[in-house]
């Protein structure tokens, strides 16, 4: 089984290689999912879509033991997924896609985040950084020369985009609620927040995949190690890293 209550697992792929039949893929979703992957018209989108819940459903679906198509999933009031039947079931997940690429992370833990974005020139990076960022990380990306910069600010925005995943906190107040300039070249750290909670943060978690930043952000119990496994599925086999 891919997915244990006792880790937390990862898992990339690429939508161009997966290997799982759409058609297959697309039989697993709910009757909103199909309509809204049949609503897309770009070229690739509805693919995507189709990818990104299909996948989801079937790991889910082979870790509670039922079908794909009979998993139910609701949201909070800021939009975070989670599994609304069977209720319950003890896992928590999150996503997040970039291009082709889509990640994955599961865990027994609410309070989980994940995400991937491509590094690439950032345009108004300057406002954006000023608009949205903490005074500390504005002067970070400010500071840096002028080939260094987009990529920074790419780092640091998929770093507190994964921080307010695992928060539940809406967009806007997490983007200044987490200040992570001395933290975005680290490896691995821990991240206070508020009186009682430190998340765990990895960054890179999938180090292989060149030219996307990645980070995951969890909140784990007192003393509690983190049991880190990973997968990339690839050709329809999740292959341990």
């Amino acid at each position: 089984m891919i997915i244990a209550k006792e880790a937390v697992t990862l898992i990339h792929t690429d939508t161009n290689i997966h290997g799982l039949p759409e058609t297959e893929l697309y039989k697993t979703l709910s009757d909103d999912e199909k309509t809204r992957a049949d609503g897309y018209r770009v070229t690739g989108d509805r693919e995507h879509f189709i990818a990104r819940r299909g996948i989801l459903r079937n790991l889910l679906g082979a870790s509670l033991g039922i079908e794909p198509s009979e998993l139910h999933f609701s949201s909070t009031p800021v939009g975070k997924p989670f599994i609304a039947s069977p209720e319950n079931s003890g896992i928590w997940f999150n996503l997040s896609y970039s291009g082709n690429q889509i990640v994955f992370a599961f865990s027994g833990h609410p309070e989980t985040g994940i995400a991937i974005e491509k590094i690439r020139t950032v345009e108004g990076i300057e406002e954006l950084a000023r608009n949205h960022f903490c005074a500390e990380e504005y002067a970070v990306i400010m500071n840096l020369p002028s080939w260094e910069k987009h990529g920074a600010f790419i780092r640091i925005w998929n770093l507190k985009e994964a921080l307010i995943k695992a928060s539940g906190w809406p967009c806007e107040q997490g983007l200044v609620a987490f200040d992570v300039a001395t933290y975005y070249r680290m490896n691995r750290f821990r991240m206070p927040f508020g009186d009682n909670y430190t998340f765990t943060c990895i960054t890179p978690v999938f180090d292989y995949i060149c030219g996307y930043a990645t980070a995951l952000a969890i909140r784990l119990d007192r003393n509690e190690p983190l049991n880190l496994r990973r997968f990339s599925l690839q050709g329809g086999e999740y292959i341990e890293l």
